[in-house]
């Protein structure tokens, strides 16, 4: 059973990595074609940092193959030789090997994203935000996981308890997102009265009532542009990166908050809720019948703990496979946004946002159809471009 579980993975890890080189080669023969969208310059610039990005997932693929390999075969037996009393330290030991093995690939990352003028954030505030993440998931998966250690120890059909357990949690989280955002960033409402009178007329129009309209301050940290509408219920809120204010008329900022809004008047986010649901079932369903074998194997005991950090194991391979159908479902919603984008606004407009998004972020305008189908939760842009060309 130890040795079919590690297959698994090795093979999964192996197909990311495969993957990962296939697209690389991809960009590089694409690169070598005529530009799109963009100049010939910016063109190649935008392929080398998908290589460059490419390399990064390459390294973090191997470094959960190393977690997993050193979990499997000792690490978890460590752990619990340690203190096997305590089913909490033995996750947060989990999570700590899995932060220690990689935090270079997160730095790498930002030095990428620095050398091609994304990263503006400081060493010191790099470091900031680490300490900040560490104490937020230590105080709120602290919480989550003493409520599945309890489910655990108490019920025999704890995988059920749970799920339902976890699935409330992240319907409050994705209500409380707003707040979490702001112990990274600073929100001010829109000054731009124009602009901001535009949006709540678009907004009335679909019936979407938000908390407010905000700018965030994203440039200290990134250069890329983003526009987002955060929360739910009374929570909701309309979010613009200062970054979008600087690059985009007023125009195209309205068509890409219409294709935000297309998500709302479609229900896609309840969609995805739901859709997250069943699959957190399915994975719940798994985590909670693993045989007693595989523990045997381990020479460890069948506790919470170990039950939890399998579990985690589990979840990165499962979403996987799960990935072609959460993005085709993903990839049919961008297209149903961008109509009601495109009548909203203009379709011209959206397309100009569109263009201009990809040049300013860097986004590589082409992918493999294999790449896409695992990775893409969105068309490509020539791809929304033909569609709205057709509108």
């Amino acid at each position: 059973m130890l040795i079919g579980f590690l297959t698994i993975f090795t093979i999964y890890i192996s197909f990311r990595i495969g993957l990962d080189i296939y697209e690389s080669m991809y960009i590089k023969e694409e690169v070598a074609k005529e530009a799109v969208l963009m100049g010939k310059k910016e063109y190649i610039e935008a392929g080398l940092y998908a290589v460059y990005n490419k390399i990064a997932d390459i390294f973090d693929a191997f470094a959960s193959l190393l977690v997993v390999v050193t979990m499997l075969f000792g690490g978890l037996w460590l752990i619990n030789y340690f203190d096997n009393s305590n089913d909490l330290i033995t996750i947060f030991s989990y999570f700590t090997i899995v932060y220690i093995i990689g935090l270079p690939i997160s730095i790498y990352q930002k030095i990428i994203d620095k050398r091609f003028g994304f990263n503006k954030a400081s060493w010191k505030l790099f470091i900031i935000d680490e300490i900040k993440k560490i104490i937020l998931f230590v105080i709120f998966g602290g919480i989550v996981f003493y409520g599945l250690i309890y489910f655990i120890n108490n019920f025999n059909n704890w995988w059920l308890i749970g799920f339902g357990f976890v699935f409330l949690i992240v319907i409050l989280i994705n209500v409380l997102l707003p707040y979490f955002m702001m112990i990274f960033n600073k929100f001010t409402p829109l000054e731009n009265e124009e602009l901001k009178n535009s949006i709540e007329n678009m907004m009335e129009k679909v019936g979407f009532k938000a908390s407010g309209i905000f700018v965030m301050d994203a440039s200290k940290r990134d250069g890329r542009l983003n526009a987002f509408f955060g929360g739910l219920g009374n929570t909701k809120r309309v979010v613009l990166f200062d970054t979008l204010l600087d690059k985009l008329s007023n125009n195209e900022i309205l068509a890409v908050l219409g294709h935000e809004l297309g998500h709302f008047k479609h229900k896609d986010i309840i969609k995805n809720i739901v859709m997250i649901g069943i699959m957190m079932f399915g994975l719940f369903f798994i985590i909670g019948n693993l045989p007693d074998s595989l523990f045997e194997e381990m020479k460890i005991d069948k506790t919470a703990g170990n039950i939890l950090v399998l579990g985690f194991i589990i979840s990165e391979v499962y979403f996987y496979l799960l990935s072609p159908v959460m993005n085709f479902i993903s990839r049919h919603n961008e297209f149903g946004a961008d109509e009601m984008g495109a009548e909203l606004s203009e379709a011209k407009h959206l397309k100009s946002a569109l263009i201009k998004l990809v040049n300013e972020n860097k986004s590589f305008p082409k992918s493999s159809k294999l790449y896409s189908l695992m990775y893409h939760s969105h068309p490509s842009v020539l791809e929304r471009i033909e569609k709205l060309d057709k509108q």
